[in-house]
């Protein structure tokens, strides 16, 4: 079935910094002629010979497949990660920028430095989430062809100089600052969502399980954390934006089942860097809320008992 391209996500007439001339040509052009020449060079490999072609008529069509459809694919990445109007990050991605990068401003920074190198050549700086230890880690690429193997990338940065040129010139950092305020971070946040999802099948623990854990650990938001008032029972709390820091306290021969509120990314995200530690972690299925609507009983938060 050949690839149909994808409309814009957003006005072009509305992003600071991205013409809509600009972004308009970036879409017909370089995206929309990296669907044809996908399309076109499918249909070449679909009437060719295997068993009799010569092996580099066969490597090159292959070659060139992978470089439209890496072009194709990272282009739609692209384009779904503007027209956030200046909107910031939800906590949650806060959380997990601090959780690998050490704040949201560092990651911040290694991201743009990553784009302003490529300024003037050409290639994709990437956020990329790494599924075999819940990790995200920026990505350099110089083409379309480098790709963290097994990596789901959950943003892009294009710097390409057609992606600019028409705008900013020569001026790729003044782009990359124009890139970095138009960030739709709903978005980001939504696939990073699904990434960790993906990647945690199978690691759910149910209430019983966690009943018969020996060890139950808290990890809520900092924020969620400090206003709530009841924990799991004998369930300490650990910040999971520094589980690198806590990991090693936990033994490799026991049961560890983590929660959060409702089971989402938090705890099936620090399951997953757990158990990239050798820890055979897993998180509580539905959380604390599927814990009490499961009517299991909770303890009053030490800080929340009343003095005296």
């Amino acid at each position: 079935m050949p690839a149909h391209p994808q409309a814009l996500p957003f006005d072009p007439a509305t992003l600071p910094g991205l013409s809509e001339k600009l972004l308009r040509s970036h879409h017909h052009n370089n995206y929309g002629g990296a669907v044809s020449r996908l399309n076109a060079i499918r249909a070449q490999l679909s009437g060719l010979d295997f068993a009799s072609a010569p092996g580099f008529v066969l490597n090159g069509l292959k070659r060139e497949e992978l470089m439209a459809g890496n072009s194709m694919l990272l282009h739609e990445l692209y384009f779904g990660s503007l027209g956030g109007g200046g909107a910031a990050p939800a906590p949650g991605m806060l959380l997990t920028l601090t959780a690998n990068f050490g704040s949201a401003e560092r990651w911040r920074e290694e991201f743009m430095a990553l784009g302003k190198a490529l300024g003037g050549g050409s290639g994709w700086v990437l956020l990329v989430f790494q599924p075999r230890d819940g990790s995200l880690v920026n990505q350099w690429a110089s083409d379309h062809t480098q790709a963290a193997a097994g990596g789901v990338p959950i943003l892009a940065l294009d710097m390409y100089e057609h992606a600019y040129h028409l705008d900013h010139g020569a001026a790729a950092g003044a782009y990359v600052d124009a890139f970095m305020a138009n960030i739709d971070w709903a978005a980001v946040y939504e696939r990073y969502q699904r990434a960790v999802h993906a990647a945690s099948m199978g690691l759910e623990a149910s209430v019983q399980d966690a009943q018969q854990a020996r060890h139950r650990i808290d990890v809520r938001r900092a924020g969620v954390y400090d206003a709530a008032t009841t924990t799991l029972p004998h369930a300490p709390w650990r910040d999971p934006a520094a589980v690198d820091a806590w990991a090693g306290d936990l033994p490799t021969d026991e049961a560890v089942v983590v929660y959060c509120v409702y089971g989402h990314e938090v705890s099936r995200s620090t399951a997953l860097r757990l158990r990239a530690a050798g820890i055979p972690a897993r998180y509580l299925q539905g959380g604390i809320d599927g814990w009490i609507a499961a009517g299991q009983p909770v303890q009053v938060k030490a800080s929340a008992l009343p003095a005296g």
